[in-house]
């Protein structure tokens, strides 16, 4: 069993939202999927992580300050105690792509802080005083660096490779005492607190971002369950790749059998590359993602159904039941050799579901067969024919939001299928006869039987904690800040936006 998985420090929010599919271990050339989220996008994830940010600055432990100032009527020394930042206000941000990584930018940030402060005159120790402040600072700026990579496994990695947090104008009211003699040396002070500030600010930046944000990143699953059967490899196939206007990942996108992991025996096609940045979000999904996934259950022998007449309903208008007496007129030789016998269906895929993808549509194929039986008065089942299928599909995919997670899903729908006699016990005949008989079996049967899956399974696109934050009632409008104080992000709450309007080629 995989260990549990603690919510990350909420200050990394804001790069596990824009880092979200960025993790796994680099194990193939070409990618099954790839993703690019372009400036625009990066401009929400800023919207979403400015009160995440702010939030995490008032959290700041500010050191207290001590020092001594000389001028023509004073030699004193002073400190600085208790000192809490009692708001901060970033107005808004910027985040830029390069060839070197991410860098948000904010200016106009404005802070308020309160402490205690004293001093004592060093040439008459006696004289000493000791009250309240209060500090506020203007035209403040922040500048963070962030450079993602890769490590050996392939799980991505952050290096915050800059950092500053420069404080324009710093103004202190002292409160109580002879005020006017303080503010002769307040600006020694003021100097002092602003290199203190500016400190840890950055010291928090790099933690959460090195240490805390590493860790999260590391916690994330690189290969996520699907069922008792598969799993699916999100490996990195390499760093993410930065340009000016956007942020693109190259991912492995293979279905793996759980019990015996082993390569598809064909290799992803080529993608065209990001062409397009009018959108947010883009996704690539390449034919080899889907056909890994029905190479591992064609292969595992999870692409059969059996239909028998106690587990199957036959829907209203449907000119047949499985009894050969429903064939008597139109396959006579059946019904003279097994009178009146239940029939039961065993359909199986004899290869692996090959899916074509393009931005107009998803078509699947699915080679198979249908091994038509009779069940005797002795209940032994008697193979009368066997049929050749490969049925068509068309499919669409979606994102289906439960109460706990995100999944994509899938929806198929039948389009027609190809029949050929393989083998007769019952001798030959015309095998479009049946062609009806096998589009209904394919339509009312095949596909919804299909569809239950596509839809209970899914593939899930949460990560790390954010199944705990739905736990702890996340669940409304204005999720984000909630999902701060919890440590965790909900992504249908957190990037509605993003989601919806989207590109997705």
């Amino acid at each position: 069993p995989r260990p549990p998985r603690s919510c990350p420090h909420p200050y990394v929010i804001m790069w596990k939202v824009l880092l979200l599919a960025l993790i796994g271990e680099a194990l193939a050339v070409s990618p099954g999927f790839q993703t690019a989220i372009t400036n625009k996008g990066l401009s929400y994830v800023v919207q979403v992580g400015v009160p995440i940010l702010e939030n995490e600055l008032k959290n700041l432990k500010i050191p207290d300050i001590s020092g001594s100032a000389k001028g023509s009527v004073y030699n004193v020394e002073y400190s600085l105690t208790s000192i809490i930042l009692q708001s901060l206000t970033i107005p808004s941000a910027s985040i830029t792509s390069s060839s070197s990584g991410l860098t948000v930018q904010s200016s106009g940030i404005s802070l308020t802080i309160t402490a205690n402060w004293h001093y004592k005159d060093k040439d008459f120790p006696w004289v000493s005083d000791s009250g309240s402040a209060t500090v506020t600072g203007s035209s403040i700026s922040l500048k963070v660096i962030v450079v993602v990579g890769m490590d050996s496994k392939g799980h991505a990695t952050l290096k915050c490779s800059g950092c500053s947090f420069d404080i324009g104008k710093l103004d202190i009211h002292f409160n109580g005492g002879a005020s006017w003699l303080y503010n002769l040396f307040s600006s020694y002070i003021a100097s002092a607190l602003k290199g203190s500030i500016d400190s840890q600010v950055c010291q928090q930046a790099v933690k959460s971002i090195d240490t805390q944000g590493n860790a999260a990143l590391e916690s994330l699953p690189v290969i996520v369950d699907i069922d008792k059967v598969s799993e699916i490899d999100f490996a990195l196939l390499s760093p993410p790749s930065f340009t000016s206007t956007y942020v693109s990942t190259d991912h492995k996108g293979e279905f793996f059998n759980r019990n015996n992991p082993k390569e598809a025996p064909f290799t992803p096609p080529p993608l065209p590359g990001v062409q397009a940045t009018d959108k947010m979000l883009y996704v690539w999904l390449t034919d080899y993602l889907a056909d890994t996934a029905g190479y591992v259950y064609q292969q595992a022998g999870i692409l059969q159904y059996v239909m028998t007449p106690e587990n199957t309903k036959i829907p209203p208008g449907v000119p047949f039941k499985l009894n050969t007496s429903s064939f008597r007129i139109l396959l006579p030789q059946l019904y003279n050799k097994y009178p009146n016998m239940a029939m039961v269906l065993n359909l199986t895929a004899i290869k692996a579901p090959n899916m074509t993808i393009s931005p107009a549509s998803i078509n699947v194929t699915v080679p198979g067969e249908i091994i038509v039986f009779v069940r005797d008065a002795n209940k032994t089942l008697q193979e009368a024919f066997t049929l050749g299928v490969t049925m068509y599909a068309s499919a669409d995919v979606s994102i289906h939001s439960g109460s706990r997670q995100e999944n994509i899903t899938g929806k198929a729908d039948f389009l027609s299928a190809s029949i050929t006699l393989l083998h007769s016990n019952i001798g030959p005949f015309e095998v479009s006869l049946l062609q009806s008989a096998v589009n209904t079996v394919c339509k009312y049967f095949v596909i919804p039987a299909i569809n239950r899956k596509l839809y209970t399974v899914g593939v899930s696109i949460y990560s790390g904690c954010v199944q705990n934050c739905v736990h702890s009632g996340c669940v409304h409008n204005g999720c984000v800040q909630n999902c701060v104080h919890s440590g965790c992000v909900h992504l249908q709450q957190v990037c509605p936006k993003l989601l919806s309007t989207g590109g997705m080629a």
